[in-house]
Formats: structure tokens, sequence, C-alpha cells
């Protein structure tokens, strides 16, 4: 009975390691524009690296733990990456494609694009 609770446990350990939001990696930022004036000035700003982790975001050197990052579909189809923190704190960026996430409006936006 022993050796079962052990493997039981073991295969849990497993599924609970193998528990990812799938959006991983390092990115790098743009910021974008439909706007043409604004999105000249964008290309001045140059490009940051962002890594996301497991549980959180790093930037600068500075790391951001989060509870929870996971995917949500909203009833429009769209599909977002939302970094929550304690309580109902939630930040959320539209997935674009599995390489590709945004933050921001037609005016000024942010573009995360995966490196690797």
């Amino acid at each position: 009975m022993k050796i079962i609770k052990t493997v039981l446990c073991v295969v849990l350990l497993g599924f609970l390691a193998a528990c990812n939001h799938g959006f991983e990696g390092e990115y790098t930022t743009k910021i974008g524009s439909d706007n043409e004036f604004i999105d000249g000035f964008s290309g001045l700003l140059g490009e940051k690296k962002v890594i996301i982790g497991r549980n959180y975001i790093e930037s600068d050197g500075t790391r951001t733990e989060y509870d929870e990052i996971f995917v949500r579909k909203s009833n429009n189809g769209n599909r977002y990456l939302v970094f929550k923190n304690e309580g109902s704190e939630q930040e959320a960026w539209q997935i674009v494609d599995d390489n590709t996430l945004k933050k921001g409006n037609q005016l000024v936006s942010v573009i995360l694009k995966k490196v690797n």
C-alpha cells in the first residue's frame, strides 16, 4: 500500500510540474501604433528583452512574480494570457498567435514577440 501511495504521489507531482501556460520564453518588445506619427517615434525607443516564466515576468533585471499565469478564452473567441496576483488583481495580454502577445489599443500598443 505504501508503494502505491508513493507512486501516486510521484505521478501527481509529475502532472503538476508539467502544468504550464505554454508561453514561457524570451520575448522582445515593440511599441506600435496605427497612427503614423506616433509609430514613427516608437522606433526611437528600441527593443527590450522580457522573459516570461512559469509564474513570473523578468525585464531589466527585475522579476515580478505572480500567483498564477494562465490562458483565458473570451466569449468573442479571443485568447488572453492572464497574470494574476493575490486577490482579484489581474493583467491580461491578448494572444495574437503562439509567438505574439499584445497589450494596448489602436493608438498605442506594446507587442511581445517570442525570440526562442
